[in-house]
């Protein structure tokens, strides 16, 4: 399997390929997460030795619940956009019941757990990754996308200790045409692409922004308002607006009402209550200077912004030693392969309609050209 070496030509947009694979492809070596639609494993492609995030979506929960164009949004995201600080995709395949997503995978879990581990960030520490954030997002806006559930949990930890951003399933392209009707003649995901005008709720609740919670239009400030929430919680160790329900923390959000505690260096401070503004365009970095104006800020003095994917990155926490043993992979291979198994109805792949739609018989994907070395070994 051709993956491009590290460096610039690693990071040019490319489509990832279709390849004939199948799950008996890969050793699935531990969970990774789950999700509303589909759950994420760690693998290893026998062939090549290589290690990837698979990201194995149940189609039949796909099309119960209407959740194609979103599926089809996040694929056509990934494959558009090219970032160091972004995590890519590197091929898909599907089979009857689901789709599969290979992904980078980032072996050292999320900022999430850093921040459970350590309790607190340091200064340095939440500089850092806050920097690393804002250059991540300086691209989605230069690429009008708004990842819109950005949070520690999304923040993942490459082998060198670095950010990139996963899960972009929320994602709205700002750029998208509007997507062509189903073939019922309704149409699909609304929200999703259709500019500013929609701001489903979507995201969790600790970083929802205010104009969601509103259902007034989002752009990349919703972005914004998380990277405030997520800085808070770095220095804080917990959200800024967390409460003992998903009802008492929107209402805390709604209120605009937030409390730093004394102990916060000042121009973090000054920076979180630059962010959590609760009007979108008084947020730093939404004015006509766009991000310039945030890195400016005096909390970032001294990151050099050309070379920030450069930067020594703080000491990771590890988990304790309970934590770091592998699953046992008979059980998971058995697991995963009751939930993947084949559904009644079947699936079919066409250039048209790539993801999904019900027809009586399922065709391979076609390869795309240069991967002749991974067809041989499927």
């Amino acid at each position: 399997m051709e993956e491009p070496e590290e460096g610039a030509a690693a990071h040019q947009p490319q489509r990832a390929p279709k390849l004939a694979l199948s799950l008996a492809d890969f050793d699935l070596i531990r969970r990774l997460g789950d999700g509303s639609f589909a759950q994420v494993v760690e693998v290893r492609h026998r062939a090549t030795g290589r290690v990837y995030a698979l990201k194995a979506v149940d189609k039949h929960l796909v099309l119960r619940h209407k959740q194609a164009n979103y599926i089809r949004a996040e694929r056509a995201l990934l494959d558009r956009l090219a970032h160091p600080g972004i995590v890519r995709l590197r091929f898909t395949f599907q089979d009857a019941a689901s789709l599969y997503l290979g992904l980078d995978l980032c072996p050292n879990g999320e900022l999430y757990d850093q921040i459970q581990r350590k309790g607190q960030l340091t200064l340095a520490e939440a500089r850092f990754y806050a920097s690393e954030i804002v250059d991540i997002l300086a691209y989605l806006l230069e690429h009008q996308v708004v990842h819109r559930d950005l949070k520690p949990e999304n923040l993942l930890l490459t082998a060198d200790s670095h950010l990139r951003l996963s899960d972009f399933g929320s994602a709205k392209d700002l750029a998208a045409p509007p997507p062509p009707p189903c073939r019922d003649g309704s149409a699909r995901g609304k929200d999703l692409h259709s500019g500013r005008r929609s701001s489903s709720l979507v995201g969790s609740a600790d970083y929802v922004s205010p104009e969601t919670l509103r259902n007034e239009p989002v752009g990349p400030e919703t972005d914004l308002w998380a990277l405030g929430c997520i800085i808070y919680q770095m220095l804080v160790g917990k959200a800024p607006f967390r409460a003992a329900s998903e009802y008492l923390t929107f209402e805390r959000i709604a209120s605009g009402k937030l409390r730093v505690p004394p102990g916060v260096d000042p121009a973090a401070a000054d920076l979180i209550k630059r962010l959590l503004r609760p009007e979108p365009a008084k947020r730093l970095g939404a004015g006509k200077r766009g991000m310039q104006e945030l890195k400016e800020h005096a909390f970032f003095r001294g990151v050099d912004w050309q070379r920030v994917r450069e930067q020594e990155p703080p000491a990771l926490a590890l988990p304790p030693p309970a934590e770091m043993g592998d699953e046992n992979a008979e059980g998971l291979n058995w697991e995963l392969t009751s939930m993947l198994s084949a559904l009644p109805i079947q699936y079919s792949y066409s250039d048209s309609e790539p993801l999904l739609y019900s027809t009586q018989g399922l065709a391979e994907p076609a390869l795309a050209p240069g991967d002749a070395a991974l067809a041989a070994t499927a």
